[in-house]
C-alpha cells in the first residue's frame, strides 16, 4: 500500500529502494532510484470518519515500483513493453507531459519484468550532467561493495572515462555481466527530455547520445561474445522533444526503427483508475461518469484526475465518494489550481515573494516548447528560500530530493501539470519570460566556463556582459552564488583587459615618442647640416661675383643674387637677419659697375647698334654678322629677322655704307627709329 498523501514530500535517504510489489512478499532494488516518500502531518485534519485510511491515489505524484498494486489501466502497454524488451536492447517511450510515461515504466514494466526473475534495474535522469548521471546509476551494478563515499569517487571517475570515450560503455555493461552471469539489466532512463533542457551543450548531448547508442546494442553484446538479452535500456521522453532528437541522425535512425507512443486512456482505462484502487470504497451513483465527461481522455490530465482523486479521498463520506465533494474542490480542472491558491493564500506577503521567487526558478522557459520544470539545488535557492521549500512540500507543490552520492539537496515542482492549470504561476511566468530565458541562456554559459575550468575566452562580453550587469543590479536576490561571481568575473576579466591596452597603448605611445625623439633630433642634425653647407655655397658664390665684377659686371650681379639667397637659406621669410658680410659686398658691388639692363642674344658677334621703334614696343639691333634682329623689349631672345646682307655693315644709327643707309631706310620706314 502507498503511503498516506497529507504533507508528503519527496526525500532520497538510500542509494537503493527496497519495494514490496504486487508480486507478493518479492523486493524490487532499482539502483539509483531516489523518489522515497514519507509522511508529514497535514494542518488540516479530513474531516471524514476512516482517516487513517491510506489514500490509493498518487495525486501529482508518479508511480514507483512500490505502488504496483495501485497502478491500473495500461495493462496493454506494459505487455508490449515486456514483449519487446526482450529482444530490443534500446527501448524509447515517448508520450505527452502527464501521460504517464514513468508511472508505466516503475510500476508497470519493472514489476512485471521481477516476476521473470533474474533481471537487475538502475535509474537515473541526464539532469545537466548525463554523463555522471549514467555513472551513478552504473556503478552500484558492478562494484555494490562500495560505500557511498566510495561510489561518489568512482562514479566521477567513471564520468569522466565514459565522456572521453577512454572506456566504453559496453565493457562496463560487459563488467557487469560478468560480475553476474545470469543476471539480465534494465537501465532506465527518465524524463530524457533534461538532456535537452538542463543545459547541456550540442556536442555533449551528441557524445551522450553516441555511447549511449554504442553501449546499448547489439552489435556491441555480440563483439564480447554476450547474450543478446545482457544489457537494456528503456528509456522516457516527452514527445514534445521528438524534433530535437530527431536532429541528431544516428539517433533519428533508432527512432524510426520503432519507439512506443503512449497515448491517453480510453473510457474504460480510465474507470479502472478510478475504481480499482479504491477498495472498499465506493462513487456516488453517476459520478464516475461525470468525472469521464470533463477529462474526455485528453492527453495530460491524468496527474490532475489522480489529484482530483486524492482531493476527493480526503472529503469523503463514510464509504463513499460524492457529487458535492467533487463539487467543492473545483472538479478535475479545478483542484489543483484551487489547492495551489490555498497554499499560497496561507504564506505572509513576505513568504509569498519569496514563493515567487523560488516557483519561478523551478521552470524551464520552453523555446518552441511547452515550458518544463528544473530541478534546483538548495545551495541556489539559499536558506531562507529552502526553509519554505519545505513547507510547500507539505503542501505538496513541490518535490525535495536527496542525492546521497552527490551529497546533494534538490527541489522541483512536483509535477509539470502544476506548471500548466496554476493560473498563478502561468502569470508570473508571462510577466518574468524575458529574464527566466536569460537567466537560463546565462546558465549554459556559466555551465561551459566551469566545464572548460573557468577559461577566461567563455566569460561574458560586450552585450550578453551589460545586460548580466543590469540584472545582477535589478534582481541580484533571484541569481546563484554561481551566477553572481560569473558576472562579477566576467567584469572583472574586461576591467583587467582594459587596464592592461591602457598600458599596452602607453607603452606603445612611449616608444613612439621616443622613436619621434630620436627622428626629430636626427633631422635637425641633417637640417643643420644642409643649412651649413648651403651658406658654404653662397659664400663661394660672392667670393665668385667679386672676382667677376670688372670684366663681366652684369655676370658678376647675378651671382651676387644667388650669393645672398643661398645665404639666407633656412632663414624665416622675409628674412630677419642681415645677409653675411661677403653677399652684401658682392651683391651692391655688381649693382655698382653694371649698366646692362637688357642682354640680347641671337647675334654671332658684337651688335653694333640698337634702335627701339616707335611706339617703343619693339627693338631692332645690327651685329657684325651681317643681320638686323627684333626683340621685345622684356625678352633676351630675338622674335625674327629684319634683314640679312652677305655685307656686313657697321651701324644703322650712323650708316656710312650703302648698306647701312639701306638697312637705316628700311627701318624708318617700317617705323623704326
Amino acid at each position: 500500500m502507498a503511503e498516506p498523501q497529507e504533507g508528503i514530500h519527496q526525500e532520497i535517504s538510500e542509494v537503493t529502494v527496497a519495494a514490496t510489489s504486487a508480486t507478493g512478499n518479492a523486493t524490487i532494488h532499482i539502483s539509483n532510484y531516489y523518489y522515497r516518500e514519507q509522511p508529514q502531518t497535514d494542518s488540516t485534519p479530513a474531516a471524514q470518519p476512516n482517516a487513517e485510511l491510506p489514500c490509493p491515489y498518487r495525486g501529482l505524484f508518479h508511480f514507483g515500483p512500490n505502488d504496483a498494486e495501485l497502478f491500473f489501466g495500461r495493462d496493454a502497454v506494459v505487455e508490449s513493453l515486456r514483449q519487446a524488451i526482450q529482444t530490443r536492447a534500446f527501448l524509447p517511450l515517448l508520450g505527452a507531459s502527464g501521460s504517464g510515461k514513468t508511472s508505466v515504466v516503475l510500476a508497470g514494466l519493472v514489476p512485471r519484468l521481477q516476476r521473470e526473475g533474474h533481471w537487475r534495474f538502475s535509474h537515473f535522469r541526464p539532469g545537466s550532467d548525463p554523463f555522471h548521471a549514467l555513472a551513478l546509476a552504473l556503478v552500484p551494478l558492478y562494484a555494490p561493495e562500495l560505500n557511498a563515499t566510495a561510489r561518489m569517487a568512482q562514479a566521477r571517475q567513471l564520468a569522466g572515462f565514459l565522456r572521453s570515450g577512454a572506456v566504453p560503455l559496453a565493457d562496463v555493461l560487459a563488467q557487469v555481466r560478468q560480475n553476474d552471469p545470469g543476471e539480465r539489466v534494465l537501465v532506465i532512463a527518465d524524463q530524457f527530455e533534461e538532456l535537452y533542457t538542463q543545459g547541456a551543450d550540442d556536442s555533449v548531448q551528441r557524445a551522450f547520445l553516441d555511447a549511449l547508442l554504442a553501449g546499448f546494442s547489439e552489435a556491441a553484446n555480440q563483439t564480447r561474445g554476450l547474450a543478446g538479452d545482457c544489457a537494456r535500456l528503456v528509456l522516457t521522453m516527452r514527445a514534445d522533444f521528438l524534433g530535437n532528437a530527431l536532429s541528431y541522425r544516428p539517433f533519428a535512425d533508432l527512432l524510426q526503427q520503432g519507439d512506443f507512443k503512449l497515448g491517453p486512456m480510453n473510457a474504460a482505462e480510465l474507470r479502472e483508475v478510478m475504481e480499482k484502487p479504491a477498495r472498499g470504497m465506493a462513487f456516488e451513483s453517476g459520478l464516475v461518469e461525470r468525472i469521464l465527461e470533463e477529462v474526455k481522455a485528453e492527453p495530460g490530465t491524468l496527474p490532475l484526475l489522480e489529484f482530483a482523486l486524492t482531493e476527493l479521498w480526503d472529503r469523503r463520506e463514510g464509504q463513499t465518494l460524492t457529487h458535492g465533494a467533487y463539487t467543492a474542490i473545483g472538479g478535475v480542472e479545478g483542484a489543483l489550481a484551487r489547492h495551489a491558491d490555498a497554499s499560497y493564500a496561507a504564506l505572509t506577503p513576505a513568504e509569498q515573494q519569496v514563493a515567487r521567487r523560488v516557483f519561478l526558478q523551478l521552470v524551464r522557459p520552453g523555446e518552441g516548447t511547452e515550458d518544463t520544470r528544473r530541478r534546483a539545488s538548495r545551495q541556489e535557492l539559499g536558506a531562507v528560500s529552502w526553509e519554505l521549500v519545505k513547507r510547500l512540500a507539505d503542501a505538496r507543490l513541490v518535490v525535495t530530493n536527496r542525492v546521497e552520492d552527490a551529497a546533494v539537496e534538490t527541489v522541483e515542482v512536483v509535477h509539470e501539470a502544476l506548471i500548466r492549470h496554476w493560473g498563478e504561476l502561468r502569470g508570473w511566468m508571462v510577466s518574468d519570460r524575458k529574464f527566466r530565458t536569460w537567466q537560463e541562456r546565462l546558465r549554459s554559459d556559466l555551465t561551459r566556463w566551469e566545464s572548460s575550468r573557468r577559461d577566461e575566452g567563455l566569460l561574458l562580453r560586450s552585450v550578453a556582459l551589460a545586460e548580466g550587469q543590469e540584472n545582477l543590479t535589478k534582481r541580484e536576490g533571484e541569481l546563484s552564488p554561481a551566477e553572481r561571481e560569473f558576472i562579477v568575473a566576467s567584469a572583472a576579466a574586461i576591467e583587467r583587459a582594459g587596464r592592461q591596452e591602457r598600458r599596452r597603448r602607453r607603452l606603445l605611445f612611449s616608444g613612439l615618442a621616443g622613436g619621434l625623439a630620436v627622428v626629430s633630433v636626427a633631422l635637425l642634425l641633417a637640417w643643420g647640416q644642409l643649412v651649413r653647407a648651403q651658406r658654404q655655397r653662397g659664400e663661394a658664390l660672392a667670393v665668385t661675383a667679386k672676382l667677376t665684377a670688372t670684366n663681366r659686371p652684369v655676370d658678376a650681379l647675378i651671382q651676387a643674387l644667388a650669393a645672398a639667397g643661398f645665404s639666407r637659406y633656412g632663414q624665416p621669410q622675409p628674412a630677419e637677419s642681415l645677409l653675411p658680410a661677403a653677399a652684401t659686398e658682392a651683391l651692391l658691388g655688381g649693382a655698382a659697375r653694371s649698366r646692362e639692363q637688357l642682354r640680347l642674344r641671337g647675334h654671332q658677334g658684337v651688335v653694333r647698334s640698337a634702335a627701339y621703334s616707335a611706339d617703343g614696343s619693339r627693338i631692332v639691333s645690327a651685329g657684325i654678322d651681317g643681320t638686323v634682329r627684333q626683340w621685345l623689349p622684356a625678352w633676351s631672345d630675338p622674335i625674327g629677322l629684319v634683314c640679312r646682307s652677305l655685307r656686313a655693315h657697321q651701324s644703322l644709327l650712323n650708316p656710312t655704307t650703302e648698306i647701312e643707309q639701306e638697312a637705316r631706310k628700311t627701318c624708318q620706314r617700317w617705323g623704326w627709329r
